[in-house]
């Protein structure tokens, strides 16, 4: 290469180089503010995209709990500098109305978006849109919203949603972000793991007013698997509609297939609108009945003349008395110089087994009970269920049964005879749940089979496939002569046609069952029960099936201070079984 040349390359290098440096030192010192502003204007950012939960289904296919999109306005708080921050502050309030240092306060944590408005009407979408060029950072995000079509009706089986937890953000890792939606209560938060789907996330270009300018990269999420319960939604509201139609502040109903253990319906009273959880939370937390707690499964209260039921059977099996002995009742018991009075201080008479069911009488069962002692009458209560842990899809609370040794420990008081008395008839120290009770029941009609309760039937994926489905399984057995079950079933369809029960009687169904009136507090006879305060009037149980010759329905009432198993909860027991084959829906199962 010649002298020339080798100056012209140099010189064109040179020219490159000079021309390379004029053009930095321009973009990093001359007009370095501008162009930093504009790397703040257009910038990456990762956006959560939020799967629909599945769906809630009742057997027939009616839709109980379903997402629909909701609008979010949110704000990318990290991205502006305090000028920015206080320029903003000013149009959120001319704008919308927002106080935003106190959102600010409230939610600022890592790099998740801050929610500064939630559920965005079109008018406050017109809004953002004619206003955007004021709002900096500021975007819409469309995430989902759980809806619950029936407000209140089966609000205890399906439960409601909310934000998540720390602990519940740790729990599940990446299948969940800070708006992910999961279960607080019931069905929603026991299947939440079903329910819940799988996080999508999107990689996009955003300017300074939140437009998407590009995106990069994506992965759609996907909605959760849905669920079919074993509720009959029709059932389900002639079950609630009944119960608010007699007038009772509280309480609670199961309704059971006899002969696979689904649940049919399951109501507790009060009950709350999962919809409006969040907006009504201080009422709800104010309200003395606790709207929020499950009273079918988690209520736990005296069994009273219910277990007379699970004591007639450990006589019969015991034979500690044949099902025709007799005893003479005259309206009181005597234990040595104590003295244990009838519900009927005139006496029922000469009663044997089928009468004293019919009549609840309960110098019958004091004087067998009486026989039968404290082990014997525990362990047939928990050979059908009282006292066990119930295999439910919710959380089912245990019901409480005393013994001596516990007396002994927690009291510092041995076992007295008369303890043995009163929990023959279901009173004392003994707790039970309407689950429990409810479960006793099936073993009756069944032969001594209890089936595992259920509320799931099936669980489908996205596409609508069934990827699980629900068997009928024996959760318990109580072996012993089909005769004495039989006996046993005589006398609560006797109790129904001309005894405490009468108030289930029906010439449309026929119905079996036994009342009980739990005793709240203790008072002294003669004086009326009906000037008490509420809260220590007794509670009122029936638990019946129908039809008595082929029981299809087990079917269960409390009803929290409601006085009288006879007057208050074998009526509205008769009113559920009449509705549901007045409209037929037994022919369907």
């Amino acid at each position: 290469m010649n002298r020339r040349k080798f100056i012209l390359l140099l010189s064109f290098f040179v020219g490159i180089f000079l021309l390379i440096f004029s053009r930095l030192f321009q973009v990093q010192v001359l007009k370095r503010e501008r162009y930093r502003e504009l790397s703040k204007r257009n910038y990456l950012r990762v956006r959560n995209l939020y799967p629909p939960r599945g769906d809630i289904y009742d057997r027939n296919g009616e839709k109980l709990a379903y997402d629909e999109p909701r609008y979010v306005l949110s704000l990318d708080y990290n991205r502006l500098n305090k000028e920015e921050l206080k320029k903003l502050e000013i149009s959120l309030k001319e704008t919308f109305g927002i106080e935003l240092s106190k959102v600010i306060e409230e939610q600022k944590s890592g790099i998740e978006p801050i929610r500064l408005k939630e559920n965005l009407t079109q008018e406050e979408l017109d809004l953002y849109y004619s206003n955007a060029y004021r709002l900096p950072g500021v975007f819409i995000e469309t995430v989902p919203k759980r809806v619950y079509p029936f407000g209140k009706k089966l609000c205890h089986v399906i439960g409601y949603v909310g934000y998540p937890s720390k602990e519940e953000l740790n729990k599940y890792g990446d299948k969940i972000a800070p708006k992910s939606f999961v279960g607080q209560l019931g069905i929603e938060k026991s299947m939440d793991d079903v329910l819940l789907g799988e996080l999508g996330r999107e990689e996009v270009m955003i300017n300074a007013v939140g437009k998407v300018l590009k995106t990069l990269n994506r992965k759609e999420p996907k909605k959760g698997k849905s669920l079919i319960l074993t509720i009959d939604m029709r059932m389900q509201s002639i079950v609630e509609d009944v119960f608010y139609e007699s007038g009772q502040p509280a309480g609670a109903v199961v309704l059971m297939n006899a002969k696979t253990g689904e649940i049919l319906a399951l109501a507790s009273f009060p009950g709350y609108d999962p919809n409006r959880v969040y907006d009504e939370w201080e009422k709800l937390s104010k309200n003395k009945l606790n709207p929020m707690f499950n009273r079918a499964t988690s209520g736990r209260y005296p069994p009273a003349s219910v277990l007379k039921v699970a004591v007639s059977y450990a006589i019969l099996e015991t034979k500690t008395a044949s099902p025709w002995e007799k005893v003479l009742c005259t309206g009181s018991f005597y234990l040595g110089n104590r003295r244990f009075f009838c519900w009927d201080i005139y006496g029922h008479g000469s009663v044997n087994m089928i009468k004293a069911l019919q009549d609840s009488c309960d110098v019958y069962y004091y004087t067998f009970g009486y026989d039968l002692g404290p082990s014997m009458i525990i362990s047939y209560a928990r050979k059908f269920g009282y006292g066990e842990d119930i295999p439910l899809e919710i959380p089912v609370k245990r019901g409480f049964l005393p013994t001596p040794e516990w007396k002994q420990r927690r009291l510092g008081e041995p076992w007295y005879d008369g303890d043995t008395v009163n929990l023959s008839i279901g009173q004392g120290y003994m707790l039970s749940t309407l689950m429990e009770q409810t479960l006793m029941m099936m073993g009756i009609v069944n032969n001594g089979v209890i089936y595992q309760p259920t509320l799931i039937r099936e669980i489908r994926d996205p596409s609508g496939k069934i990827v699980w489905k629900n068997t009928r399984k024996v959760w318990k057995v109580v072996k012993g002569k089909q005769e004495y079950f039989a006996l046993i079933r005589r006398g609560l369809r006797e109790a129904v046609k001309r005894g405490t029960g009468y108030g289930a009687f029906s010439t449309i169904v026929d119905i079996a069952g036994k009342t009980g009136t739990a005793q709240v507090a203790f008072i002294q006879r003669g004086r009326r029960k009906r000037t008490l305060p509420w809260k220590l009037r007794d509670h009122a149980w029936f638990i019946g099936f129908a039809p008595y010759r082929d029981p299809l329905f087990v079917i269960g009432v409390l009803v929290e201070h409601g006085e009288s198993g006879g007057r208050v909860a074998a009526p509205i027991a008769k009113r559920i079984m009449e509705r549901i084959y007045i409209e037929k829906l037994n022919k369907e199962l």
